[in-house]
């Protein structure tokens, strides 16, 4: 009997020793656990901040972007969009040479006293062989007033003709200006 209690003891002792490593483990484990859950908290307050900040600077750059294309609009006012002058027309003052257009093909009656073309150029791309339509021409006058009587005037005239070339005069807007007037157009015809 006194050999079983030994036995029996050291038993209790190993089973002791090994619910005390064990219970070790259980509170280390506990302690990484706690950590693990502190991390997850900060960074859930972390992105809570971040989607807030995501979230202003969102509405900020859609304002900015706003305020740009606002400004390319307004930067464009006093642009004209000349189509339909051949390529291959030798041109060595583009201003003189729109100038003169202008004012051959809608009367000098037509413009202000300070009609005057800033500066003037095709739009970028390769030369087009013959017989393609040509390239606009991007001319921006100096007074927003001749540009607005150009436009008016070339409506009323539908056609403008130089040297057998039929001209016609566009506002210079921005692509999605264009889009935006074109459904509007077809919203109000329906």
């Amino acid at each position: 009997m006194q050999h079983s209690l030994t036995q029996i003891n050291g038993k209790i002792d190993s089973l002791s020793y090994h619910m005390d490593r064990m219970t070790e483990r259980l509170e280390k484990h506990a302690e990484c656990l706690d950590q693990s859950k502190r991390r997850v908290s900060e960074v859930e307050d972390g992105q809570t901040v971040l989607s807030a900040g995501y979230a202003k600077l969102s509405k900020e750059l859609g304002s900015l972007h706003a305020n740009v294309d606002n400004l390319e609009v307004r930067s464009r006012r006093n642009n004209l969009r000349i189509v339909g002058v051949t390529e291959s027309t030798a041109i060595d003052n583009m201003e003189g040479f729109i100038e003169r257009l202008l004012v051959q093909l809608l009367g000098q009656a037509t413009f202000s006293d300070l009609f005057a073309v800033e500066r003037t150029n095709r739009s970028l791309a390769t030369r087009l062989p013959l017989g393609v339509p040509p390239h606009s021409i991007i001319t921006r006058l100096l007074n927003y007033r001749d540009q607005d009587v150009a436009l008016r005037w070339a409506r009323v005239l539908k056609t403008l003709q130089y040297l057998g070339m039929v001209i016609s005069l566009y506002p210079d807007f921005k692509m999605q200006v264009q889009e935006a007037t074109q459904q509007f157009i077809a919203g109000k015809d329906s």
